[in-house]
């Protein structure tokens, strides 16, 4: 059977469309319309998506994320009440300058631990309300397995001053397609940490010599590297982009918005999409028969909540 690919089939008029509805509507509502904005260019784009004639879809809501966020506020408020309570009681006994000291530290700690909840969290309910054929995605990634990841990692990311960082990313990524899932049935993703490694030392120094340009070529050669060592039910998925067509592509991109003075983005992102989706097949059919449903009932948007808290306060802060 030939190579089954993706195909997307997004126009830059509709996404234009609802782009000014919702800047519209966010405006009117102070903000709080932005939960809904984002579900549905989420929805949007997620039907645009064709494979094997059938459409993806997006089943998330705008009213979860926003009970996500108000949830996700409580939750900081509370931290902070608490961590005040602990500060003034510390203050009494070790006085003002080590409990300040000491409550600095209980924050960071707390920012620090909360990163692989948000990003497992995010991760899991995005797939969960992702659908193909009445069936359901989802991600079985857990919070303390990245946190362990993140614990033996970065230090050695730290300590070599970067160099260690592809052999990082490589464990990322493979916690993250091998613990993602269609129905019961998982995706497989093995490659080997040094040749990857070998790929970026050569990505980012041709990109340092050739002032930014190889940057197209690295790209595509990741995508191409990633899915051509992810399979499904022992199927494997291709890529066949190129450096010369991302480079075009980004030059359309940038033309695109620099001359409307932003207002072609929709344009422009319906492009790059088209370019990057269709460039990926899967090598033969998938037996449907074979998977049944399996949805994650605890996954929610409350790591979301937590995110579009902390980029609102870094709004506001900035």
């Amino acid at each position: 059977m030939a190579n089954q690919r993706i195909g997307y089939h997004g126009t830059g008029g509709e996404l234009f469309v609802l782009y000014l509805k919702n800047i519209f509507l966010t405006i009117i509502t102070l903000g709080i319309y932005s939960f809904w904005a984002k579900t549905n260019v989420q929805k949007y784009l997620a039907t645009k998506v064709e494979w094997e004639s059938e459409r993806f879809t997006f089943h998330g809501t705008g009213k979860e994320r926003f009970l996500a966020f108000l949830k996700a506020a409580a939750l900081i408020i509370g931290v902070y009440i608490i961590n005040f309570i602990i500060s003034y009681i510390l203050a009494l006994v070790i006085g003002d300058t080590a409990a300040g000291i000491v409550s600095v530290i209980i924050i960071f700690t707390l920012f620090i631990a909360i990163i692989p909840f948000i990003l497992v969290g995010k991760r899991r309910y995005l797939s969960s309300r992702t659908g193909y054929r009445n069936l359901r995605f989802g991600f079985d990634g857990k919070s303390l397995d990245l946190a362990m990841l993140f614990l033996k990692n970065v230090p050695l990311v730290i300590i070599t001053l970067g160099i260690y960082y592809p052999f990082f990313s490589m464990k990322l990524e493979t916690f993250n397609r091998n613990n993602t899932r269609y129905g019961n049935t998982n995706f497989q993703f093995e490659a080997d940490a040094t040749e990857y490694f070998w790929i970026c030392v050569k990505g980012y120094l041709l990109s340092i010599v050739t002032l930014g340009i190889y940057g197209a070529w690295f790209m595509a050669t990741l995508q191409n590297y990633t899915w051509g060592h992810t399979s499904f039910q022992g199927k494997k998925f291709s890529s066949d982009i190129t450096g010369g067509k991302i480079f075009v592509t980004i030059l359309k991109v940038y033309a695109i918005v620099i001359f409307t003075l932003g207002i072609g983005m929709a344009w422009a992102i319906n492009m790059a999409m088209k370019v990057f989706l269709e460039s990926v097949s899967l090598e033969s059919n998938v037996d449907f028969s074979s998977i049944s449903a399996q949805p994650d009932t605890g996954a929610s948007a409350t790591a979301e909540g937590l995110e579009a808290l902390a980029d609102a306060l870094e709004g506001f802060i900035g």
